[in-house]
């Protein structure tokens, strides 16, 4: 049910927001990191945002109208901007298929470089966090032994989930590595945020690392893998070909840190 009574000016904090347009918080804090709707016109600390009123409606009534906002739209209205590049794709307008808290599937009205313009399905997932945690020597990874129904395969993985409504990714990473593996770490460094599938699917994967581990708490997430195991760092290649390492995340996590070396 969405919000009556207030005024245009009223602040709506993230709740609001997701009451008005039907879904969740999630789904909210997702359409902000991705640049999908209008930024906050207040952050109070870290995790709390708010929009005006009218600034919701607004946008919401150019998505009715299948009309896609893009940052840097003073209207959030469509996308009217020249070709920058001759090889640039041109977004013109989208509209929702479907839209649960896991997922959104859109159709997107893009216009390619030769001028063809039709409508491209693009699938939106919430963004995601994960820690490479190595250990004081800097030899050995903490990783995973997990099953993914979906491939219906084995693998091992880094700590890590999607980033919650409100959440910075860094919270993230630290609240998955509590729920995980049970432990708490000094600071993180922040390696990489990357697109897994970037052609067709909006997923944010944002990457981080660290050396050591200054506590062991009780793990708080049972249906996350089993317990972790410190894997050497010099056996990443061989698990990777022998198809030991499949996830993304973890993958481009390892193959960072032997590039570039732990710290």
């Amino acid at each position: 049910m969405g919000l009556v009574s207030v005024s245009d000016s009223d602040l709506w904090t993230t709740s609001e927001v997701a009451a008005y347009l039907g879904v969740t918080p999630g789904t909210v804090s997702a359409y902000r990191h991705r640049g999908q709707m209008p930024p906050p016109a207040q952050t109070l600390g870290q995790r709390t945002h708010l929009w005006r009123a009218k600034t919701i409606r607004e946008w919401q009534a150019h998505r009715r109208e299948g009309r896609h906002f893009r940052v840097g739209d003073e209207d959030g209205g469509l996308d009217s901007h020249e070709r920058e590049h001759p090889h640039q794709w041109l977004t013109r307008g989208e509209r929702d298929l479907y839209e649960s808290e896991w997922v959104r599937l859109s159709l997107v009205d893009v216009e390619t470089p030769d001028g063809n313009r039709f409508e491209h399905h693009v699938v939106t997932l919430r963004p995601a966090a994960m820690t490479a945690v190595v250990d004081d020597a800097g030899g050995r990874v903490a990783l995973v032994w997990r099953h993914r129904f979906a491939a219906d395969g084995w693998n091992w993985e880094l700590p890590g989930g999607l980033v919650e409504a409100d959440e910075e990714p860094i919270v993230t990473a630290r609240r998955e590595l509590v729920e995980e593996l049970g432990i708490t770490v000094g600071s993180l460094r922040h390696l990489i945020t990357f697109e897994p599938m970037i052609g067709m699917v909006r997923s944010a994967h944002h990457v981080f690392a660290t050396r050591g581990v200054l506590g062991i708490k009780e793990r708080t997430e049972p249906n996350e893998g089993g317990d972790f195991e410190w894997v050497d760092l010099a056996t990443v290649r061989e698990r990777m070909e022998e198809g030991e390492i499949r996830n993304s995340g973890t993958a481009i996590a390892l193959l960072h840190l032997l590039a570039f070396g732990v710290d």
